[in-house]
């Protein structure tokens, strides 16, 4: 059987983070692990690093993009990227970071992870 390789949103990373239902993380975990090739957009890292500084410090930050990176291929926002999460974001209206991730799960043939309603324009695993 093919796996479709993954897109994880930071949504997906948050969720982890901060789930107090056991259930819900092991779940969460079973979405990572089923995966052999895993990519997360340099976007990702930048929401994960802001949010985990302002509410946890920047050792927290630099602790989880670091895990992310030694877990997760890195897909940088290159121009083809930038250029169809314009289109995306002019079609639908969307925040430029959903647009990005999302561009970059379309670019690599990934569906998302990830429970932002946003996420309509590329396939997607709800979680």
């Amino acid at each position: 059987m093919t796996q479709i390789d993954r897109v994880y949103d930071t949504r997906y990373f948050w969720a982890t983070y901060y789930s107090r239902d056991p259930e819900k993380i092991e779940r969460l975990k079973s979405l990572l692990v089923e995966r052999r090739h895993r990519f997360v957009s340099s976007i990702t890292l930048y929401e994960i690093y802001k949010l985990s500084i302002a509410s946890e410090g920047k050792d927290v930050a630099e602790l989880r993009c670091n895990l992310v990176k030694k877990d997760m291929q890195v897909v940088s926002v290159e121009s083809k990227i930038a250029e169809e999460a314009a289109r995306m974001s002019h079609h639908g209206k969307l925040p430029m970071a959903d647009a990005l991730i999302m561009a970059t799960a379309k670019r690599i043939g990934a569906e998302c992870v990830t429970d932002d309603p946003h996420f309509t324009l590329v396939k997607t695993r709800w979680i």
